[in-house]
């Protein structure tokens, strides 16, 4: 309920703000850029890229660095550090997504600072073409400026996977992604033990091959061979040298065989481990947002909605049967949980605090009617057997003419059964 009436719209504000910004930075990096290798660069382009990025720096760097410092000046006022490999961090480091922001927000600031557009201003090229990114101050600067852009961008896209939040199912999904990449990761520690153990091996040995030339080399090619990217034509050579064929073969089944099938089982048992609970950890992931977003929300918007829950309305138990305050009322079908038994207990006289709670007798009317069915119970069940009784006498007695001559003969055997 709190999700969604008050901090569902909080989220998405947040959310789509980011996103928007992410739309500009794919227009001003991925998009104009390349129309303008196409062609010509032209004033419109121009303009619109330099709004785009000018947005950029000012809406999304800027409130980043506020953010950032807001959160960095309350952990330290408040001394919440958490220790991460004996270094000293702040709490709100702990959290993914502000991780993810401060690494964003270092890369923005790279971008800045190389900036084509910037350092084209005053160039002749600037003068001619108004806003134009491309002038010689800037050319040894595109290079760097586009790994910034892309590592940028890759950010962005992982930000916004706390949109999965709207989603339980999703949710869960990211979640147990999350906790399988620890496997992944050890299995990624193996592959390379096992590439620069072999590959210091091979270039031990005396072959005449250029693609284990040295260590690097090497570990170049059994990492292209590990990713099934290596040629089909370097096989060729490497069959030509006996000791190195050796040496890549048995890394290729300690690759393939082993450590590949132990992977697989590894990420099966880690899946069936974390189905389990990943529900679960859906729903805490949502709380803390709820918790999160929670601190952002205007108290008037609190107290509207709390004005809407109407918590001072008495509940109806039943038609015309008022109750207590301070709940909220869920409708359900008659019969989806019913009960005979009336759980309420209900006494009569005047509601006044200062009268005193009217005192439950030892032996209840619950107690009492119950004695009263287990006795009504007990006493037809000892009127059917006296009936029974009486009906078998009567049987008897019509034939006591066989009777005594039984008794005559075996009197013994008749006493005895007596």
């Amino acid at each position: 309920m709190v999700w969604g009436h008050l901090a569902l719209y909080s989220f998405l504000i947040g959310r789509i703000y980011f996103l928007f910004m992410l739309c500009l930075f794919i227009t001003s990096q991925a998009i104009i850029p390349r129309l303008q290798t196409e062609h010509a660069p032209r004033f419109e382009e121009n303009v619109i890229l330099f709004t785009c990025r000018t947005l950029i720096y000012l809406g999304s760097m800027l409130k980043i660095l506020y953010s950032q410092l807001r959160m960095l000046i309350v952990d330290c006022k408040a001394r919440s550090f958490e220790r991460s490999y004996c270094i000293p961090v702040p709490s709100y480091l702990i959290s993914f997504q502000e991780t993810g922001n401060l690494i964003l927000l270092i890369i923005l600031i790279c971008m800045c600072a190389q900036e084509p557009i910037f350092y084209c201003m005053g160039s002749p090229e600037f003068e001619k073409t108004m806003f134009t990114p491309i002038c010689e101050a800037s050319l040894p600067r595109k290079e760097i400026y586009s790994l910034f852009s892309g590592l940028g961008i890759l950010l962005y896209w992982a930000l916004l996977m706390d949109f999965t939040i709207l989603s339980m199912r999703i949710s869960s999904f990211v979640m147990v992604c999350g906790r399988v990449l620890q496997e992944v990761g050890l299995f990624l520690m193996a592959l390379v033990f096992a590439i620069l153990t072999f590959a210091t091996a091979i270039s031990a040995l005396e072959h005449q091959l250029q693609d284990f030339e040295g260590v690097d080399d090497g570990m170049i090619a059994l990492l292209l061979m590990a990713l099934r990217m290596y040629p089909t034509s370097g096989y060729k050579y490497i069959r030509e040298e006996a000791w190195v064929l050796v040496a890549v073969s048995m890394f290729a089944i300690v690759i393939t065989i082993f450590f590949l099938n132990l992977l697989i089982a590894q990420l099966n048992q880690a899946y069936q481990v974390v189905y389990e609970d990943m529900q679960g950890f859906a729903r805490l992931n949502r709380a803390s947002v709820i918790v999160a977003t929670l601190l952002d929300v205007s108290p008037k918007r609190w107290k509207r909605f709390l004005a809407s829950l109407r918590f001072d309305e008495r509940l109806e138990f039943n038609e015309g049967d008022i109750g207590l305050a301070g709940g909220i009322q869920i409708l359900e079908p008659s019969n989806a949980n019913p009960t005979t038994v009336d759980v309420i207990k209900r006494f009569g006289g005047s509601t006044s605090p200062t009268m005193p709670w009217p005192e439950e007798e030892e032996d209840g009317d619950d107690d009492r009617f119950d004695r009263l069915e287990k006795l009504i119970v007990r006493t037809t069940k000892s009127i059917t057997g006296k009936r029974k009784r009486g009906a078998g006498t009567a049987s008897s007695m019509g034939g006591s003419g066989v009777s005594g001559q039984s008794k005559s003969q075996g009197g013994s055997s008749t006493g005895s059964e007596g």
